[in-house]
């Protein structure tokens, strides 16, 4: 495949751009929002900035255009919350752990759901139904971009919140254009993404940030200033249920390492991921490695094929017994070159032991922002032999290892602490703790990226091609011409499994 550049895809980004500002001129708001979530997921596929002045002030007239309600006068009502929900699901993101909060609180609040597929918030809709200051505005077919802002408009200018939450998508136009026509009312964003774009910088009062590297960014490259920064941590959500077991070729005395995520995760740096777990499995013969993903696993397979490790490691797919997987094994392996948050607070939930490895250069992957919110503890190791050598040592030794976990399991910040700072948050618009900026190298991070881009995924060009179609052979003949290559690879490795 031809090499897709960074120019290329800031070509691409552009022309997209001036045709949302086209749309707008003509006066076709539904087509411009459309084209401006093109850009954003193009922005958050690529990581070479971290918001666009031109984008969000083109959101925000369009915001004016489309705004009927007199918010200039709006009296909200002391107390009242709404949280707008695109970026969440039941055990997923950070939705309950919000919810639960406002509950602990004692807050009058709606939560607005962005999606029509409800099935993927039935535990959130049980505990909400059961608060009775709680409601849920759900909608039951599909809305163009245009109607649905007006209806939550509607609802937000009747219901009067004192706060607008925001746990969305990074290209969420709906929520961001709303949150430019709101007046009056408190705007937060509660920074799930934080090492990537999104959209919606300029119109928030504060952004709640989890970890030091979110605030980071967000002072480096969002243009927010640091009393619009809230640190505030989260704890995973866990949910007790069946074990589904493992496969029967895996022995009980085997130590079973665990590993997942999205597959795109462990994608990119020549592969570092597989070197490690081959010399991993080399030093310890008695290891078998787990790996729960979703995603493209094509790459994770042939891995296995060339190298002969049918016995040693196994794909397990998606779980929903996740709990009791790690429940199961004997420690967790952590993804790279983009860890997984959630799952390494799910193994410290669990006392396991975390092994962990990052370039020094990308600091986005150290785990410790995720996990260590009360106590210190090293757990993410910059150099491949400290690694191996820590990995062996809680192969070797079971007490050894049972001591890490415990002393993780204490790292984590326990409900009723999030609980206790998120209501010391919202009444003071500052949080309990304070961050360290940390130094980025941005330039490693965006160049990891377009690796991934150009030699897994290709997401942006696929996204600009399904934009253009056939146009695309006029626009960009290289990108026409990479996902022809795609298209037929995956079109041959299809008909080679059937």
């Amino acid at each position: 495949m031809l090499d897709f550049t960074k120019e290329d895809f800031l070509r691409q980004y552009d022309d997209l751009k001036r045709i949302a500002a086209k749309c707008f001129e003509n006066s076709d708001l539904e087509s411009s929002l459309k084209y401006i979530e093109i850009c954003a997921k193009l922005g958050y596929n690529s990581n070479f900035f971290y918001t666009d002045n031109e984008i969000e002030n083109l959101i925000f007239n369009i915001s004016q255009k489309i705004n009927t309600w007199f918010f200039e006068d709006f009296i909200s009502i002391k107390g009242k919350y709404a949280l707008i929900d695109t970026n969440g699901s039941d055990n997923h993101g950070l939705t309950q752990q919000y919810i639960r909060a406002f509950i602990n609180a004692n807050i009058e609040f709606i939560y607005i759901y962005g999606d029509t597929d409800l099935n993927r918030i039935k535990i959130i809709q049980e505990e909400i139904a059961a608060y009775p200051k709680g409601s849920i505005f759900t909608f039951e077919r599909e809305y163009s971009y245009v109607e649905k802002i007006k209806l939550i408009e509607k609802l937000i200018f009747d219901y009067k919140p004192e706060k607008y939450l925001m746990h969305i998508m990074p290209w969420d136009v709906v929520a961001i254009t709303i949150c430019n026509i709101l007046k009056n009312v408190i705007r937060y964003n509660i920074n799930a993404t934080d090492h990537a774009y999104w959209l919606g910088a300029s119109c928030i009062e504060y952004c709640i940030e989890f970890r030091s590297y979110g605030c980071s960014v967000s002072l480096d490259k969002r243009g927010l200033k640091r009393e619009q920064l809230l640190l505030l941590p989260y704890y995973p959500i866990v949910n007790k249920t069946n074990f589904n077991g493992f496969p029967e070729e895996i022995s009980e005395s085997s130590i079973k390492v665990f590993s997942g995520g999205s597959y795109y995760k462990i994608y990119g740096e020549n592969n570092v991921y597989f070197d490690l777990i081959k010399q991993f499995l080399i030093s310890n013969d008695n290891v078998v490695l787990l790996f729960a993903g979703t995603g493209n696993n094509s790459i994770f397979e042939k891995f296995i094929n060339s190298n002969n490790l049918h016995t040693r490691i196994f794909l397990l797919g998606n779980r929903s017994d996740i709990n009791e997987v790690y429940e199961s094994c004997d420690f967790y392996l952590g993804t790279y070159p983009l860890c997984g948050g959630l799952m390494s607070q799910y193994a410290s939930y669990n006392s396991k032991p975390i092994l962990a490895y990052t370039n020094d250069k990308l600091p986005v992957n150290f785990i410790e922002g995720f996990v260590c919110h009360q106590s210190k503890h090293i757990i993410t190791r910059t150099s491949i032999p400290e690694f191996l050598a820590y990995g062996n040592k809680l192969c070797e030794d079971p007490e050894f290892r049972y001591n890490e976990g415990k002393e993780l399991k204490k790292c984590l910040i326990t409900p009723e602490l999030f609980n206790d700072e998120f209501k010391y948050l919202m009444s003071n618009n500052k949080s309990k703790r304070d961050f360290v900026q940390e130094i980025i190298d941005y330039d490693v991070f965006s160049t990891l990226y377009l690796e991934v881009e150009n030699k897994y995924l290709h997401d942006s060009q696929l996204l600009i091609g399904s934009t253009f179609r056939l146009n695309l052979l006029f626009r960009s003949p290289k990108i026409f011409i990479n996902i022809l290559i795609f298209l037929s690879k995956r079109f041959l490795r299809k008909k080679k499994l059937v």
